[in-house]
């Protein structure tokens, strides 16, 4: 078994083991794995919920696809192409210059860096899975129905500016663009194991950076639990969605426009739930 096999196999279970506290802490008084047993039991007697988790998948399907089928590259060539071989990261930087390297230099520390690395790797894959069964075992047909619409949302919103507006990470951009001898962002998750970005990269693309979709689905989540009944569920959900937003600065992954922008779209798509799911809202919301 190869280094980054363990790897992946790691992020597996830590992933599973994440998700399962993190429906104990949003439905106190379960069992987490029970709770895991009856979802998966009603989807597989449900064609409609099916659909519904074949939705879901497509949409990770095709981001992967669109990363293996050199998609983006292509587009991002075609972009350089029209723009004297660049994209538009030296616009980012130009607006921003060095405050992030400064700023990664001044905090970072192991510890930090392993926290915000298992947000960012770990936790933040688990929150619109664990969202859906909190929803779905409460009985919240609107709450469920915002998970999945704002997911659809953000994903649209920012998939035509990966396509129309390459911008590359920061760390890659310090690594390929910027002067050595100055500041410079890296890439911390190297601190903890340099495989851990090499697997992630199956499902992101180097230069898929504004808007930053962790931060604006990490914003929707935490906006739409807000509609939990669950306190553990609700602090839970925003502890991690303004970790979310910390880590992909700190890591060297985004830039400060692209988390402005993230923010946009993470309020903006849960607006546009919150009105789309209102003919699943009960009674009381309903009058409300």
């Amino acid at each position: 078994m190869t280094d980054l096999d363990i790897v992946r196999w790691t992020e597996t279970v830590l992933g599973i083991v994440t998700g399962l506290a993190l429906l104990h802490i949003a439905l106190p008084g379960t069992r987490p794995w029970r709770v895991l047993g009856r979802a998966f039991v009603k989807t597989v007697r449900s064609r409609s919920r099916l659909l519904y988790l074949a939705a879901f998948f497509s949409i990770l399907l095709f981001n992967y696809l669109y990363l293996v089928w050199e998609i983006d590259d292509r587009c991002t060539r075609w972009i350089g192409s029209c723009n004297g071989g660049r994209d538009f990261t030296h616009l980012i930087y130009g607006i921003e210059g060095d405050v992030l390297a400064r700023v990664q230099a001044t905090i970072a520390c192991l510890p930090l860096t392993w926290y915000l690395g298992f947000v960012y790797v770990i936790a933040f894959p688990c929150l619109v899975s664990v969202a859906i069964i909190v929803f779905d075992h409460l009985g919240d047909r609107r709450g469920l129905a915002m998970v999945l619409i704002g997911y659809v949302v953000n994903f649209l919103f920012v998939l035509p500016f990966y396509i129309a507006f390459p911008v590359r990470e920061t760390f890659v951009y310090y690594k390929q663009s910027v002067a050595a001898g100055g500041p410079a962002v890296h890439m911390l998750l190297d601190d903890i194991h340099p495989k851990i970005m090499v697997a992630y990269r199956v499902m992101s693309g180097v230069d898929n950076c504004f808007p930053s979709f962790h931060t604006s689905l990490a914003v929707t989540l935490a906006l739409v639990a807000l509609h939990g009944a669950s306190r553990g569920f609700r602090i839970s959900f925003g502890i991690l969605g303004i970790s979310t937003v910390l880590s992909t600065m700190y890591l060297g992954v985004h830039w400060i426009c692209d988390v402005t922008a993230g923010l946009a779209v993470g309020v903006l798509s849960y607006v546009l739930a919150r009105w789309l799911s209102r003919r699943w809202a009960s009674p009381e919301e309903s009058h409300g």
